[in-house]
């Protein structure tokens, strides 16, 4: 997966709100913003996605104001838009990041799933002899 450049990053770093409940972290080696536990904004190789909600991604996609984020080919986030950072002046970008705050803050709070546990030996392992 291409890897954010520094300018990239610059303009994700500039947009994400300061805000305290706004959390800088990583996905998939990528700078992003999450607000409980969801990710709201964040990088993606050479452009920052914000989430903004499945309506208004669509009103923007339609008005070719922003695409729908699709990590993968037939695999749209449509709750996401998608930019440029060189496409779209600063303020418009920290404006989306602002949106996305409020949007996913809305949203209950992610659970982290407990951790799988580990399947107990079966009879036959358990009463086996180690081999050296």
């Amino acid at each position: 997966m291409e890897r954010p450049d520094t300018v990239t990053i610059a303009a994700y770093d500039d947009a994400v709100p300061h805000d305290a409940r706004a959390v800088k972290g990583q996905m998939f080696g990528h700078p992003c913003a999450f607000v409980n536990g969801n990710m709201f904004f964040g990088t993606f190789a050479q452009t920052v996605v914000a989430r903004v909600g499945e309506a208004r991604t669509a009103v923007l996609a339609a008005a070719h104001e922003a695409l729908v984020f699709s990590p993968m080919p037939g695999r749209p986030w449509k709750e996401y838009i998608q930019l440029h950072p060189s496409a779209v002046p600063a303020e418009t970008l920290a404006a989306y990041a602002r949106e996305a705050l409020e949007n996913t803050a809305a949203l209950p709070e992610k659970v982290k799933k407990a951790p799988k546990a580990k399947p107990a030996p079966s009879k036959k392992q358990a009463g086996a002899p180690k081999r050296a």
